[in-house]
């Protein structure tokens, strides 16, 4: 009698890179250079998709809010008629949509973690971007292997609440 000796599934082996690079992070920032070391520094470990204004981060946060695993954002956005705290109290829910200008009024509540980073550590001071509605602030200049850990933890944290979520 010959003996059948079934061969197991070959499931293809998915490392800790290629698993991360499906979080896709929302940037908002206006400055084309910081835009590009982040998006350099980053690409290793996340999917980056940039927002240059508070209306293009409305519109991208409307039509895609629920692929972003995380949210950077910016404070000052020159030429913006919202900066990022005043855009970020309106993603919490901690500001009324009717003072919001037409373009931010059906913007959707995020769960996904926010991370400010931002230069303006003088005139907000973390505990005010904290109460906004930010999850971690991260000063710059950057330091991306901080940015990346706070990313991964603020993922990892969201993720898991989400799990416990009824």
């Amino acid at each position: 009698m010959k003996k059948i000796v079934s061969q197991p599934a070959v499931v293809p082996k998915v490392t800790p890179r290629e698993a991360r690079r499906r979080d896709l992070v929302l940037y908002v920032e206006d400055n084309d250079d910081n835009w590009h070391i982040a998006k350099l520094r980053l690409s290793d470990g996340y999917e980056l998709v940039r927002a240059a204004s508070a209306r293009e981060a409305c519109r991208l946060l409307c039509t895609r809010g629920a692929e972003f695993s995380a949210l950077l954002m910016d404070i000052e956005l020159r030429g913006s008629e919202l900066n990022g705290v005043e855009l970020v109290e309106l993603l919490r829910g901690k500001r009324p949509r009717a003072s919001a200008p037409d373009f931010a009024r059906e913007l959707p509540a995020l769960a996904a973690p926010i991370l400010f980073v931002t230069a303006h550590g003088a005139k907000y001071t973390d505990e005010v971007l904290l109460a906004a509605g930010g999850d971690k602030v991260i000063a710059k200049p950057v330091d991306f292997g901080a940015l990346s850990l706070a990313l991964t933890h603020l993922h990892l944290s969201s993720a898991a609440r989400h799990r416990r979520s009824p």
